[in-house]
């Protein structure tokens, strides 16, 4: 065996020792939660956002603190004097001067309701960011789930193509030997073209479901763990729909946020009537000065301190218009908690109900699998004995392929009814979805 055959196997073997990893390594729910995490624009959005916020309580707190400010600046003179009790001539000379100011607020009211507005600005950019964690926990668990349903409409697909290929096939040959008619022909062979149509559609339905992950995630996850069949079905707890309303009027972070908004509106009345209040100030300043002349150099120094005090008499209506506009935006923000606690309302009673009617249609379709099942086999026993058509053959088949997408799709809108409900509710968190994981394969 050559050193390059040698080479080649090894490398051969180790390919297939990673692809063999690749393949025993599914990607579950988890793992792309975390990825999303990562990734995802909308959350990033909402946590940039919430950094930004908490600017705000440093910068409000500094308008009440001393101002410091520096000033210093050269000036180069000339004169040229013609006449005068003093002579006349041309004098050229510079000037420096060199100042310090302080200013201390002792009072202004408006600063002093920013920073109380500056807590509730960050406790609205709170809940907005848990609200965006949670809402991205319900997206990714969506778009995982519509990855797995695009790939059993797929194998469903391809399994009714190979199933109806058959019939086909025998159709074909039972024609062949007079023992059917062509109609019958033509029928398997129609079904048999609606399948391959199917499949191809559910073939481009997966890419697309893919694309929606990967606007998540930032990445292709294309081996994604599927549900196992021991899935559990647990019904709400507590098991009444007026309970979890009640929790989503209190708890529901949309809700909590727009009750924040109202806060911040209604303290920014307060700061924008403020602009009526006088204002009191403690300034110090202490100058240097030097210069020359025609009369010779001069050297002066200046120190003061003292209060300043400023009275708004009059602005042209300005506070007032502006007082106004923050009333309205105040009622703006009432009226958006308002619609924040009717959606809470209707996705939480939504939810609940999608719950419990989704536990009696998943059994209810598991049983329709079974029955069709044992349908499909009487009517191709029944085929066989000449009592049905291969249309009955047909329509069977289609009939157990759509009974199993929908048990399928069934089980999957089940568990995001449970994520949305607790979403609604304000309870949802990772453990949930860990919840979710340990049901996957």
């Amino acid at each position: 065996m050559t050193v390059l055959s040698l080479c080649s196997r090894v490398l051969l073997a180790a390919f297939l020792f990673v692809s063999f990893l690749e393949c025993a390594h599914a990607t579950d729910l988890m793992d792309t939660y975390k990825m999303a995490e990562q990734s995802d624009p909308q959350y990033r959005q909402a946590a940039a956002n919430k950094r930004a916020v908490m600017e705000t309580k440093p910068q409000a707190v500094a308008q009440y603190l001393p101002s410091l400010n520096g000033t210093a600046g050269v000036t180069y003179n000339n004169e040229n004097i013609t006449g005068g009790t003093f002579g006349a001539g041309n004098y050229s000379y510079e000037s420096h001067d060199f100042g310090i100011s302080l200013r201390q607020p002792l009072f202004h009211w408006d600063r002093y309701l920013q920073i109380q507005q500056a807590d509730s600005n960050i406790k609205q950019a709170d809940a907005q960011l848990t609200l965006a964690r949670q809402q991205l926990m319900v997206r990714v668990a969506q778009a995982y789930f519509n990855v797995l349903a695009a790939q059993d409409s797929l194998e469903f697909a391809r399994a009714e193509k190979r199933a109806l290929k058959r019939q086909l096939d025998q159709t074909k040959q039972r024609f062949d030997v007079g023992l059917t008619a062509i109609t019958d022909v033509q029928e398997a062979r129609a079904g048999y073209d609606r399948a391959a149509a199917q499949e191809i559609a559910a073939e481009n339905e997966i890419d697309n479901t893919q694309e929606a992950l990967r606007a998540i995630t930032g990445q292709y996850t294309k081996n994604l763990a599927g549900l196992s069949d021991k899935m559990p079905l647990v019904k709400p707890s507590p098991a009444d729909i007026d309970a979890w309303t009640n929790m989503a009027l209190h708890q529901n972070l949309a809700v909590i946020a727009a009750q924040d908004a109202v806060d911040v509106s209604r303290e920014q009345v307060k700061v924008q009537d403020a602009g009526h209040y006088p204002t009191l100030d403690l300034v110090s300043r202490y100058g240097y000065n030097t210069t020359g002349g025609r009369f010779g150099n001069s050297t002066s120094r200046d120190g003061t301190i003292g209060l300043q005090l400023n009275v708004p008499i009059y602005q042209g209506g300005y506070v007032s218009s502006k007082t106004r506009e923050a009333q309205q935006r105040q009622q703006e923000q009432m009226e958006r908690l308002v619609q924040a606690r009717r959606d809470a309302h209707r996705q939480t009673r939504q939810s609940y109900l999608g719950v419990i009617s989704g536990i009696s249609q998943i059994k209810a379709l598991k049983q329709a699998v079974v029955s069709s099942e044992t349908a499909l086999k009487s009517t191709q026993a029944g085929y066989e004995v000449g009592t049905r058509t291969a249309v009955d053959v047909v329509t069977a088949e289609q009939a157990t392929f759509q009974a199993k997408r929908d048990y399928a799709r069934a089980r999957y809108n089940y568990l995001i009814d449970t994520l949305q409900l607790k979403l609604a509710s304000g309870a949802l968190s990772t453990n949930d979805l860990s919840q979710i994981n340990m049901w996957l394969k």
